[in-house]
């Protein structure tokens, strides 16, 4: 019998941002970047990135909102709907929601990649696509809480059908010429208290964060 808490959603014609498809990942948070890990490792998963509208953001959270609660029904236990991991609201209005698979399962035995396929439904020869590529993603929310005990749905990646892929040479380098660097030498009086690089003081403001998982969200989407 299959179980009801894990439920199909397939996003069709998705913008796909930070696809991380060729092999595990885990985010270093010290050097604020993903590396490439075994898939034994803690925290390794494979992962991808639907960037969305807020319009189509908000059909999709009310979707999930409403299966959390219907989960709710089968399991009271479950606490009070807080959010959707892996969500984040952009400074640009937009919103991401990630979906991903861990290298292993919660016995430490190996989960099968994501299937990822090229527009002809045969398996996607180089999966190290970019963001940027579009395609046709197929995952299943499921009702999960965080180690704070918060409750939520999260994602859990199954198959991506590319229909655009980008792909990049890696080399940081390639998308520039090389010119003659000018300088120019700018004498300052004695008691110029500017910053010596002409820069603006440093806004110490914390930067815009994504909305905390919290229950005030339960009947309100937070963009």
């Amino acid at each position: 019998m299959a179980n009801l808490d894990f439920k199909k959603f397939v996003i069709s014609d998705a913008h796909l941002i930070w696809p991380k498809l060729d092999q595990t990942y885990k985010y270093n948070r010290a050097e604020n970047k993903s590396e490439p890990v075994p898939a034994s490792a803690q925290g390794a998963n494979w992962s991808c990135g639907m960037l969305m509208s807020s319009e189509e953001a908000k059909r999709l959270w009310a979707d999930l909102q409403a299966h959390y609660k219907d989960c709710q029904t089968r399991n009271p236990k479950l606490p009070k709907f807080s959010t959707v991991f892996g969500m984040k609201k952009r400074d640009d209005g937009l919103v991401v929601f990630s979906a991903k698979k861990n290298g292993v399962n919660a016995k430490g035995q190996p989960n099968k990649e994501p299937t990822v396929l090229a527009g002809d439904l045969t398996p996607l020869a180089d999966r190290r696509i970019w963001s940027g590529s579009t395609g046709n993603v197929r995952f299943n929310a499921y009702p999960s809480q965080n180690p704070d005990g918060e409750g939520g749905i999260s994602l859990l990646l199954d198959t991506i059908q590319v229909t655009k892929a980008v792909y990049g040479s890696g080399d940081d380098a390639d998308d520039f010429k090389p010119v003659t660097m000018q300088t120019e030498q700018v004498e300052l009086p004695d008691d110029d208290d500017r910053d010596e690089f002409g820069l603006p003081p440093i806004d110490k403001t914390p930067a815009n964060e994504p909305p905390s998982a919290s229950g005030d969200f339960d009947d309100e989407i937070p963009f």
